[in-house]
């Protein structure tokens, strides 16, 4: 019996190793939020006024965090925490007052790059 219960403990522990090494299948969810971020980056206007973009684009960030956890897809989910830190830093360097032109345009680039890698890793899966 002692035998039967260490087996059944051994491979049900190997089961959840073996589901956390597992992609995540293609999800239309993800990919139309993932889509909907890499617009509002491409959009960001660095003459007009830069928090309502920001917080937009931060909501969007967010909502994909939330719904990659709340599914299950931890690998999916990793890849937002980067582009919501970079988001978060923006806006908080815009709250304290006029930033130059070449910082946000250099922002919004690493901002664009980010939502890139997070596309193509949602949108490659099968």
């Amino acid at each position: 019996m002692k035998k039967l219960l260490l087996i059944a403990v051994v491979l049900l522990a190997g089961c959840s190793t073996i589901k956390d090494n597992i992609p995540s299948f293609w999800d239309p969810n993800q990919s139309k939020i993932v889509t909907d971020i890499q617009q509002s980056a491409r959009h960001i206007d660095c003459t007009g006024d830069l928090k309502p973009q920001l917080h937009a684009l931060f909501l969007n960030v967010e909502w994909y965090d939330i719904y990659a956890t709340t599914k299950g897809t931890a690998d999916m989910a990793k890849l937002d925490q980067v582009m919501l830190a970079t988001i978060k830093e923006f806006e908080d360097r815009v709250a304290q007052g006029p930033i130059s032109p070449l910082y946000c345009d250099m922002k919004k680039k690493i901002i664009v790059q980010q939502a890139d890698i997070i596309a193509t890793t949602v949108q490659g899966r099968f």
